[in-house]
């Protein structure tokens, strides 16, 4: 028996039989060709890619009956990267430039576009990378001959698939499969593994160091999506503890769903609102379906990357927005505006030779420097507003001055907006993100001004604490726990609340069991975050009560380490619960 740890992506627990799935890389060699041949390289590899797209395409269509229109978009996105002019255009010059073969010629355009999404501190562009890389493998499987048989599977069969990474290409190997459960040594929870297995609504747990040198293929396996455990044959004890557990998890899930609509209020009467980020507005029918009550910060960066190379229009903004107002009418939708910079492989518009862009200009300082996009998205956002339950929400505020800027620009769009006979909401809620701990510190400051606070804790930690939370040698110290997030959390409540202000947090920390009764003694009033979370969430509030959270925050703040305040919420759950 050997029990691994990672990463719980998708909630739940399952037991069956393990399929191992390796990424087999085709080894690349560099080999010069003569100039008439080039036409011939360009032609081989231009249907190879063709031929990848039609995998996804199939893929995409075989899955139609097992996954939710919300997340088919997934192959969509995988389409554009293998159709995107530039990738055979970059390679086609290596051919014609240098003289190369195909193979060679198409790693070196790979190489470019997934340097670019690994220079990224954020993981959902670092995953896309993973993805390219996938697909990157599957278009050399082509260059090199026909495809391996796909596996078969024996009826009855209950199929745990343990891989290093999954992605499009490798998924396409298991059309019908019995899959119950996923494991990979890689990934998070935005990778296409979390995504599709949320989807299926199957357990799922990433970032499992060693499970592919550990684990044997047909080999008993118990996922343990709701832990992050990976348990590789099990004793009868555990397999008939961990089927107890399994049936107790669905017996919990089926309650919950059940009042899925129910608000989220405390045992003592105190309503939290409990509201989902989207990236995507595929992933609008999730969210509602989990009961999330509005919308707490649309990513409106992925509206961005959806029409790269071009930058979206006025039109497209109010498209993608409005039809976020409609579906979650009358609950309110938070729109951020553009949370991009020079670190994330998007546009040419973006700088990217920044010595250190995670601090140079990205989020708020790039919209202030372009203000032709700024206000474009501005107006688009505004046009949407018509059914008033729209909010926009400035990224990264620093200083004041940069909030007065960017409410300058607004105003002077509303006025464009009248004049042009438009009708918008006049009075849209406007908000910052608390992600520096400059803004935290100052808050008092802002309160009057701002409609609102959302506490982004992802960024707000790593600039805090000086973690990179994606960098392994320092992970273990990016801390939500920390004493020094707590007070700066709890000064951004305390700020708020002298002027009537509510406060969301967005981060990780808001989908955190742990820090839910934290987050809510604190004075929090809104908590954000994936809709796979939303339900756990909002279950979990209904058995706090507001007296016991407040004064666990109180000896929270009082600690001296993350651990410390561990410990008291521990000790301290039982009685939050009455």
């Amino acid at each position: 028996m050997t029990r691994l740890t990672g990463t719980p992506v998708s909630p739940g627990i399952a037991i069956g039989t393990s399929q191992i799935i390796l990424v087999q890389e085709i080894p690349v060699v560099k080999t010069s060709i003569a100039p008439e041949a080039a036409s011939g390289e360009v032609e081989r590899l231009r249907k190879a890619l063709e031929a990848t797209i039609g995998d996804v395409e199939n893929l995409k269509e075989r899955a139609r009956s097992r996954l939710s229109e919300d997340f088919l978009a997934i192959f969509d996105a995988h389409v554009i990267i293998l159709k995107d002019p530039a990738l055979l255009r970059g390679a086609k010059a290596r051919i014609e430039r240098s003289g190369v073969n195909a193979e060679y010629a198409l790693q070196g355009s790979i190489q470019d576009m997934v340097r670019g999404l690994m220079a990224t501190d954020d993981p959902y562009f670092q995953e896309r990378a993973m993805d390219v890389e996938g697909l990157h493998r599957r278009v050399q499987q082509h260059l090199a001959g026909p495809l391996p048989e796909k596996t078969t599977w024996t009826s009855g069969e209950r199929v745990v698939i343990l891989a290093d990474t999954l992605t499009p290409s490798e998924t396409s190997t298991l059309h019908n499969a019995p899959i119950v459960a996923f494991a990979t040594e890689h990934g998070a929870r935005t990778s296409h593994t979390a995504i599709i297995a949320r989807s299926l609504e199957i357990p799922a747990v990433v970032g499992v160091k060693g499970l592919t040198k550990t684990a044997e293929s047909h080999g008993t396996v118990i996922v343990d999506g709701l832990e992050g455990l990976v348990i590789l044959n099990p004793s009868e004890a555990e397999l008939a503890e961990y089927e107890r557990r399994a049936e107790a998890y669905q017996r919990h899930r089926k309650a919950i769903l059940g009042q899925a609509r129910k608000e989220a209020r405390t045992v003592d009467g105190t309503l939290i609102r409990v509201t989902a980020n989207l990236d995507l507005t595929d992933e609008i029918g999730s969210a509602l379906a989990a009961g999330a009550s509005g919308v707490g910060l649309y990513r409106s960066e992925f509206l961005f990357l959806d029409h790269s190379p071009d930058l979206p229009t006025e039109e497209d903004h109010l498209g993608y927005y409005d039809r976020i107002a409609q579906a979650f009418y009358p609950h309110r939708v938070v729109i951020r505006t553009l949370d991009l910079g020079g670190e994330k492989y998007f546009h040419a518009v973006l700088d990217r030779t920044e010595r250190n862009p995670v601090l140079g200009v990205r989020a708020i300082r790039f919209c202030l420097r372009q203000p032709e996009i700024f206000r474009t998205q501005l107006r688009g956002i505004l046009s949407a507003s018509k059914r008033k339950n729209l909010a926009i929400l400035f990224p990264m505020i620093t200083t004041l001055q940069e909030y007065q800027q960017a409410s300058d620009h607004l105003e002077a769009c509303k006025r464009e907006l009248k004049a042009d006979g438009v009708p918008f909401d006049e009075h849209i809620p406007v908000g910052i993100m608390v992600e520096v701990p400059s803004c935290a510190l100052t808050a008092e400051a802002y309160a009057p001004l701002v409609d609102f606070f959302s506490i982004g804790t992802n960024d707000l930690i790593q600039y805090l604490l000086a973690i990179d939370r994606n960098n392994d040698s320092v992970a273990h110290l990016y801390d939500p726990m920390h004493p020094a997030v707590l007070k700066c959390i709890a000064h951004v409540c305390d700020a708020a609340a002298a002027e009537g202000k509510p406060v969301t947090v967005c981060g990780e920390a808001a989908a955190d069991p742990m820090m839910t009764p934290l987050l809510v003694g604190l004075g929090v009033s809104e908590l954000s975050m994936t809709p796979s979370s939303v339900l756990e969430v909002k279950n979990h509030i209904r058995n706090l009560s507001l007296r016991a959270c407040q004064k666990l925050a109180k000896k929270a703040l009082k600690a001296r380490t993350g651990a410390e305040v561990a410990e008291l919420v521990k000790t301290a759950v039982g009685g939050a619960k009455g």
